[in-house]
């Protein structure tokens, strides 16, 4: 069976209407363009449509409002608020995603867990000297516990200079 198919008609370019060069009042663009005859006369004051002779040319000034709508909407403040709002969201639902893959911890967990073995570092230094002399040389005993306090204050001044290079408040000052 053979297929007919009809020919492609080419597309022609069609010859702009007398009406493209009509002239229209005041009020009848504003009608046209769905606005009051005072926003017509700011718009015309900002230099968005221009008046030519005894009216506004109707197409030019459709199109430049049109230009004009698609600006302001490009500087829109909502649309910058809009985008910020997104990208707000996009991250904390990173951050969510992020701690279900357990990729991220809480800080108070990790303090917490600081805490805990911190103390039970500094309570097992601190019993040092009474284990390794219990009863008898008081001098092997003051050396343990100056090398002890040596070493604590070595851990107390490394913790201060984090705290300072993280730009933590001193102790005195905090409010739990």
């Amino acid at each position: 069976m053979t297929e007919t198919v009809a020919p492609v008609a080419k597309p022609v370019s069609r010859p702009r209407s007398a009406k493209s060069a009509t002239t229209v009042s005041a009020s009848a663009l504003a009608l046209h363009l769905d606005c009051s005859r005072t926003y017509i006369g700011k718009l015309e004051a900002e230099g968005v449509i221009q008046r030519q002779g005894d009216g506004f040319p109707l197409d030019q000034c459709r199109i430049a409002y049109l230009r004009f709508l698609r600006r302001e909407r490009q500087q829109s403040p909502r649309s910058e608020a809009d985008a910020a709002h997104v990208a707000v969201k996009t991250e904390m639902l990173q951050l969510r995603l992020m701690e279900k893959k357990r990729e991220l911890v809480r800080r108070a967990d990790v303090d917490e867990l600081i805490d805990g073995i911190a103390g039970v570092t500094l309570t097992a230094l601190s019993s040092l000297p009474a284990r390794c002399a219990p009863r008898g040389d008081l001098a092997v005993r003051r050396s343990i516990e100056r090398v002890v306090f040596e070493v604590c204050t070595e851990i107390a001044n490394v913790c201060q200079q984090m705290a300072d290079k993280a730009g933590e408040p001193p102790l005195d000052e905090q409010q739990d």
